[in-house]
């Protein structure tokens, strides 16, 4: 028998794949909402005046539906709706609130037994939740959830290392939604990996064949055990249906415990969520299990001036990421604000341009400084961004206090980048133009190719400053503008050279392993830059049992350095975000929790009941 201690936890955290999750967040500025009192904004101008559903425009088509194998931040806010977690970030206060678990969790210690060291957190979910076709959720869909996590087939490489902690799972004899999750280490987020980061899915879509019930959470949670499963045929069978598209993309095939139902998916122009009539959310009196909106239609545009051109006619109700200019002449536009609220939330998140370091330009630190060194911060954020950001140094968010800021900033330098260019070998040996290198006896000339998502203006005008300025002194860059998803799987496979990309995170304390662990050097993983060595590992493995705040506070400035000094990404700034909500909603108040809102909240100003 396990004698168990309370346990204060520490920390708060929403790194989802934050966990960190790709795509192009920003934070700065509080909240600036544009007009004077949302209460008395007139709307009988606008055409949509009564309408309940809600249209957001997306930039691109997400990476595919499936919560457990999907990387990119727009798949994560419409998954959002569609599945439940046990926990949820309220986003006007930061904390962790209940959402399909009755309340926050009871965690401790333990201080005998096999997990004597270790921690437990004891969850209960719901009485009222239930799948759609009438069967409760249960603590067994909880276990189902993680055993699919770690099958080592399935793609799950960006949320994986949130759960390595999880060694075993009790499940109360009396009480089949009640249930323990045990642990042999301590890990920092706990509370927030298990609760937050995963979407609960019903066994009976995504394993019919109840495959996964072979084996064991505890069999899984061993290394070796787990190698020895990866040759198992079952586990591939189960990994084969669990990845396949019909999971990405199929209505019928993408179901949660959530209140919407995902109906379509029309490539390139749209996705549709639709309210469920017989929703058990409806039945429990909580903040976090609030849905209003009819229908969730999620717009997709790949060009952000046709996107605000479609607002202004009213054809899209949300739009974040507003291209700053555009943002600025929109504050301006007397007619717009009548029907729509603007407004600039903090954001936990940066802009990066990575390194492919395993590619024979890249694999000198040298070059990779040099490179830094020809990123003109200061003009990026005064030409692109309106002064509407600031300069970061670091894999760690300068607001929170355990960023490192005594890292001093990377000028923009022509002359330390040349310099630091020929310490590597970089000349232009043959007179012409172009610095090149003796490589493996071939001459190799630095042309390199920078891609972006197809869209993102920002970060084309990015490459195109890096283009000039690094054409003046011999480097010529190809600038290669790829589609959303192409793109995502073009960085997983490395193939890319230069890459301009986000990470987005919460507000809390940071896991560095998902980004910077060589265990997370995978194809489905998000080491997608091949950062680290033994010396990195040991530190960031340290972090996640560390609970003593102040050793903590030293691991991090140790790991910020470490990643500073190898330069494996040039880290450019924190925007702020730039939302526009339609007015004729109550409950749309933006949030420093991306995607800066909380769709479901949304309700028809005047209407009485959910779903109106």
């Amino acid at each position: 028998m396990n004698t168990l201690k309370t346990f204060k936890y520490i920390g708060l955290s929403i790194l989802i794949g934050s966990m960190f999750i790709s795509c192009g967040g920003d934070g700065t500025g509080g909240n600036n909402n544009n007009s004077s009192d949302s209460t008395s904004v007139q709307t009988n101008s606008s055409k949509k005046a009564g309408d309940p559903n809600l249209v957001i425009h997306e930039l691109s088509d997400p990476d595919r539906l499936n919560p457990i194998s999907s990387t990119g931040a727009a798949s994560r806010y419409i998954q959002y709706n569609i599945f439940s977690r046990l926990l949820e970030f309220n986003p006007e206060t930061l904390e962790l609130e209940p959402q399909l678990a009755a309340q926050r969790p009871e965690v401790k210690e333990v201080e005998e037994g096999p997990f004597k060291g270790g921690m437990s957190v004891t969850y209960e979910i719901r009485p009222e939740a239930v799948w759609d076709n009438g069967q409760p959720v249960t603590a067994n869909d909880y276990v189902f959830s993680v055993k699919a996590l770690k099958n080592p087939k399935v793609n799950g490489g960006t949320l994986r290392p949130y759960f390595d902690f999880i060694d075993k799972v009790e499940i109360d004899q009396a009480n089949p939604k009640k249930f323990t999750i045990y642990s042999k280490e301590r890990y920092f987020l706990a509370e927030e990996a298990s609760g937050e980061y995963l979407c609960v899915l019903p066994e009976y879509i995504y394993d019919p064949e109840g495959i996964m019930r072979k084996f064991t959470l505890e069999d899984m949670a061993d290394a070796k055990k787990l190698e020895r499963l990866g040759n198992d045929p079952n586990i591939a069978r189960f990994a084969e249906n669990f990845n396949s598209s019909k999971h990405d993309r199929e209505a019928g095939s993408v179901v949660g415990s959530g209140p919407y139902t995902f109906t379509e998916w029309e490539t390139g122009q749209r996705i549709v969520l639709e309210r469920k009539a017989d929703w058990w959310g409806d039945k429990v009196d909580a903040k976090m299990l609030q849905a209003h909106p009819a229908k969730i239609v999620y717009k997709i545009i790949t060009d952000l001036t046709t996107a605000v051109v479609n607002m202004k006619d009213e054809e899209i109700d949300v739009m974040r990421s507003i291209k700053p200019a555009d943002f600025i002449d929109l504050k301006d536009n007397a007619d717009f604000n009548k029907k729509y609220e603007l407004s600039t939330p903090d954001q936990f998140a940066y802009y990066y341009v990575g390194f492919n370091t395993k590619n024979s330009k890249f694999t000198d630190k040298n070059v990779r400084r040099a490179f830094a060194h020809l990123i003109d911060r200061d003009r990026i954020i005064e030409t692109l961004y309106e002064g509407m950001a600031i300069k970061t140094n670091g894999p760690v968010n300068p607001n929170k206090p355990y960023y490192k800021k005594d890292m001093p900033d990377i000028e923009f330098n022509l002359e330390k980048a040349k310099e630091l260019l020929a310490s590597a070998g970089w000349t232009d040996s043959d007179g012409d133009g172009l610095l090149d290198k003796m490589v493996k006896g071939k001459k190799e000339v630095m042309r390199v190719e920078y891609k972006y998502n197809q869209g993102n203006t920002i970060r084309k005008n990015i490459g195109l400053m890096l283009k000039d300025d690094a054409s003046r002194i011999g480097i010529e860059i190809n600038i290669v503008p790829r589609e959303w998803t192409v793109f995502l799987e073009d960085t997983k496979k490395r193939d890319f050279e230069l890459m301009c990309l986000a990470w987005v995170s919460g507000p809390g304390l940071n896991d560095m392993k998902q980004i910077w662990h060589t265990e997370s050097d995978t194809p489905d993983g998000s080491n997608r830059v091949s950062f680290g060595d033994e010396a990195s590992d040991k530190i960031i493995d340290k972090i996640r049992v560390t609970l003593d705040e102040g050793e903590r506070q030293k691991l991090y400035h140790e790991i910020q350095q470490m990643v500073y000094d190898a330069q494996p990404y040039i880290f450019l700034f924190v925007p702020s975000e730039r939302i526009s909500v339609h007015n004729r909603f109550d409950n749309a108040e933006t949030s420093a929790l991306r995607p800066g809102y909380k769709s479901a909240f949304f309700k028809l100003r005047g209407a009485a009941a959910d779903g109106q």
